[in-house]
């Protein structure tokens, strides 16, 4: 499917447009002055010629009138001009225009109508004459001069004016394009940065380096992120700061409850009440511990080991220790292992935590019986952890919502849990610079944690 033209391509493209309509319109009105201009100046010419030739019938004498027009068809060997005398006294006509009947004043005489087309054999483009008649007493002098040259400059114009018209069209549709792709650029860093912003990461920034009115915008954007993550990031730390300073006195109340539920002097009723007293305890105790947990994760300040890690071990052993639990739920874990050794790096109690949250979630939250498997292998030459189930999934406008500190969906409120679970799937694969992917299993939810492409080498040896 072709991409729609951004508004920037669009402008450009109008930008473009609307320049070469404005050079079409001054050349079109160059020409049309110019052509005006020069009929006027021809005018004028073939006028300034028949009152030269006036004046010297106005001294009376004949002769030096019919030499001085003999001598100016010799001179103008081109027919691009052409003169004539119609003597009065004898009838004959002298010169190289040839009229049927003389005439008075400007008239524009067509080759091959007005006057014959031997006129022109000098003349290859000349179509037309411009000519003026005066009337003397020795009879009428005339001048013509051909508009072929009027034409031609026309032509010029016109040819001059579309070279200009499509080199200054290129050149202004290049630079526009160049400079709409880049302000398509710039837009979609935004776009990037605005999604994964939405989809958790805080610490994005545009960082536009322009000195326009889109730089200022992307500042005052980044500048929003960074109230923003500065906000988030408070709310994190009183949330840990609770959680830590509620540990040792929840600790304490647990031990004097149990004193209690443990005493025969207490009565049964009452032990009972203590009982799920301590369970809420525990609870909540769970839940600082995973927000503790999670806080050193994103923090950074957990130590973590560095070291080589079968995807296939891990897997086997998540399954020995939960495959009881979900059989006790009324599920099936089933096992999908490679042929051969996928090894990672990175911290493999970290990764078995991941993998047991991602495990535990599936478990809890599909109503039996489900069938849910745990897959190690390699995609595109990516390892992965893989835990699939075919329970109600999540929707997947919602996806990107579930990996956030204590969100629960509607479906799982009455499910026990902190919320934290697969936020904390998520810091660990970010630690090992791994990608949890969630997914639509058709029916149920697939989750992925995707490593980082393996090395040449190491694709290799996986394959031996």
């Amino acid at each position: 499917m072709r991409r729609p033209l951004s508004w920037s391509m669009r402008f450009a493209l109008a930008l473009s447009a609307v320049f070469a309509i404005g050079t079409l319109s001054a050349g079109g009105l160059s020409y049309l002055f110019l052509s005006r201009e020069m009929t006027a100046r021809l005018s004028a010419d073939v006028r300034s010629g028949a009152e030269s030739l006036a004046r010297i019938a106005a001294t009376g004498d004949r002769t030096d009138l019919r030499e001085q027009v003999l001598a100016q068809v010799r001179s103008s060997r081109d027919s691009a001009s052409l003169y004539s005398f119609f003597d009065v006294g004898s009838g004959q006509a002298i010169g190289s225009l040839h009229v049927a009947e003389p005439f008075e004043g400007e008239r524009r005489l067509i080759v091959g109508r007005d006057i014959p087309e031997t006129a022109a054999t000098g003349s290859e483009s000349a179509d037309a004459y411009l000519a003026y008649g005066i009337r003397t007493d020795l009879g009428w002098v005339i001048t013509a001069r051909d508009e072929a040259w009027v034409a031609e400059s026309g032509e010029i114009l016109i040819q001059t004016t579309a070279w200009s018209l499509v080199l200054a069209a290129l050149l202004s549709m290049g630079l526009a394009v160049v400079i709409a792709r880049k302000n398509e650029r710039r837009i979609d860093r935004m776009d990037r940065v605005l999604d994964e912003v939405g989809e958790g990461r805080l610490d994005r920034r545009i960082s536009d380096s322009g000195n326009d009115d889109l730089a200022a915008l992307a500042a005052r954007v980044d500048r929003m992120l960074d109230r923003l993550e500065a906000g988030v990031a408070s709310i994190r730390q009183v949330s840990t700061d609770v959680a830590h300073d509620l540990r040792a006195p929840l600790a304490r109340l647990r031990m004097r409850l149990e004193r209690q539920a443990l005493s025969s002097d207490v009565p049964t009723e009452t032990r009972h009440e203590i009982g799920s007293a301590l369970i809420d305890i525990d609870a909540i105790s769970a839940t600082f511990d995973a927000i503790l947990r999670l806080s050193r994760l994103q923090s950074g300040t957990v130590a973590q080991r560095d070291e080589s890690i079968d995807l296939a071990s891990l897997a086997v052993s998540v399954h020995e220790i939960l495959q009881a639990a979900a059989e006790e739920r009324g599920h099936t874990l089933d096992l999908d292992l490679p042929t051969m050794p996928i090894e990672v790096q990175g911290d493999e109690d970290m990764l078995s935590q991941a993998l047991t949250n991602l495990v535990a979630n599936a478990v809890g939250h599909c109503p039996p019986p489900a069938h849910v498997r745990i897959r190690a292998g390699l995609r595109e030459a990516r390892p992965f952890l893989e835990v699939s189930d075919n329970g109600p999934g999540i929707p997947e406008a919602d996806r990107a919502r579930v990996l956030e500190r204590f969100v629960r969906l509607d479906a799982s409120r009455s499910i026990p849990g902190t919320g934290l679970g697969l936020s904390l799937v998520a810091a660990i694969a970010a630690l090992h610079r791994a990608e949890l992917v969630l997914e639509d299993n058709g029916p149920g939810l697939r989750a992925s944690l995707v490593f980082q492409p393996l090395t040449p080498v190491a694709t290799v040896l996986t394959k031996v």
